[in-house]
């Protein structure tokens, strides 16, 4: 009987020799879990039963079932966590042949992405510089990115990234970011001009605010903002740098190996849906495998998206949308529209139950802007867009995973607001 082993690794501050063990052990056919210190406790749960203390850099799963996690055999594979906006962290199991299909799609962007009669030559990188961390799976591709692409790979420590001393020369490089990091980087001396010399900036994760696009145009930064998940191998989607700068909006066109539509269900026009065979099998609960959720091959998200002549347009979460007189709202639509506004450092829009509107708006902020100056920042928006009440949050924050906890929030300002009538 094929048996296949186990291991968890624990991901530290340094990524590259965390790499290197990861490489190594997927080399051997394993299943690899990865993880931050802080979950270690949650992810064993889910690579369930039997662990024993090795210690090292990596432990192995020596008691228990290790009989295949996949019906096809004992391939590699690597668990990744996914989500976190809804409250909760789900494990997801992706086959490296998974991913590695997902790296290939790169080769020859983004000339086949433009569509016909638009004659855009492939990027030429100089190598691909990664400062994510390699339990996410954002962080996880762009090593296997630069297999596929055959050019040199090199992750980023925090101080490497952060320290304007410290940081690299990446002329003609890729680099990978997150919405936070490129906004960090864009108000700190010397971040602007660290960024100009990229060939290409994809920045995915969350939604990239209007403001900082355009600062970003302004600066004349070769963006790409992607779309991706977790259980479709991370980026399906990007918009090419010349299309950006061009201002281009939305998140381009899919990849080769990815289709997309936009569906309505049970009242909520333009579910985004995806198909693709990259996507995950499932999710691991307690050593068991349960199946990613298919309805004839096409996995259900939980955003809100139309197909444009430029790419994907996405709306917002419908798992966040809110229901405010009789209108769906986007609540990430409101905090874009605010995100950039001299005292402000974060800002969240939930629902909370109201007797008139069905659920009232209310903004949580964090910062020392003036609440006239958020007024008049939504003074545009239709009647249902606009907070009905604006609260000082001084501990405002998203979680460990860069997600917004919005049920946590919606909890808070529920009790901190008066919303008797």
């Amino acid at each position: 009987m094929a048996v296949q082993e186990r291991h968890l690794l624990i991901c530290g501050p340094e990524p590259a020799a965390d790499w290197r063990c990861l490489h190594a052990l997927l080399a051997s056919a394993a299943v690899v879990g990865l993880c931050r210190p802080e979950e270690e406790a949650m992810l064993r749960a889910a690579l369930r039963p039997g662990w024993r203390h090795q210690g090292g850099r990596a432990e192995r799963l020596c008691h228990g079932d290790t009989r295949p996690l996949l019906s096809t055999g004992a391939k590699a594979a690597v668990v990744v966590g996914s989500g976190g906006s809804r409250g909760q962290r789900r494990w997801c199991l992706q086959p490296l042949d998974h991913l590695l299909r997902a790296a290939r799609a790169l080769v020859g962007w983004p000339a086949e992405m433009c569509g016909p009669g638009h004659k855009v030559l492939p990027l030429a990188l100089a190598g691909l510089a990664n400062p994510l961390p390699l339990h996410h799976v954002s962080g996880l591709m762009p090593a296997l990115r630069s297999q596929a692409l055959g050019i040199p790979h090199r992750f980023l420590s925090r101080r490497q990234w952060r320290d304007r001393t410290q940081r690299p020369s990446l002329r003609g490089w890729g680099l990978v970011l997150v919405p936070s990091q490129l906004q960090w980087l864009m108000g700190e001396p010397g971040g602007v001009d660290w960024l100009r010399q990229l060939s290409c900036c994809w920045v995915g994760g969350a939604p990239l605010a209007p403001a900082l696009r355009q600062r970003a145009r302004c600066s004349r930064l070769n963006l790409s903002p992607c779309y991706g998940s977790t259980e479709t191998s991370a980026m399906v989607t990007a918009l090419a740098p010349r299309q950006f700068l061009a201002g281009v909006e939305g998140y381009g066109f899919p990849l080769p190996h990815v289709a997309l539509r936009s569906v309505s269900v049970l009242g909520s026009p333009g579910v985004l849906e995806i198909r693709t065979p990259v996507l995950a099998p499932g999710f691991l609960v307690e050593g068991r495998l349960l199946p990613l959720p298919l309805e004839n091959g096409w996995w259900r998200t939980t955003d809100s998206a139309r197909l444009e002549p430029h790419g994907l347009q996405v709306l917002g979460r419908l798992d966040g949308a809110i229901n405010s007189g009789g209108e769906t709202v986007f609540p990430e639509e409101i905090e874009a529209g605010l995100v950039g506004l001299d005292g402000l450092e974060a800002v969240l829009v939930v629902g909370v139950e109201d007797v008139h509107w069905g659920q009232r708006l209310v903004a949580l902020y964090r910062g020392t802007v003036a609440v006239g100056v958020l007024e008049k920042a939504v003074s545009g928006r239709p009647p249902a867009q606009r907070p009905k009440q604006w609260l000082r949050c001084p501990r405002l924050a998203p979680n460990t995973q860069g997600k917004w906890d919005r049920r946590r929030w919606q909890a808070w300002a529920q009790g901190n607001g008066p919303y008797g009538s």
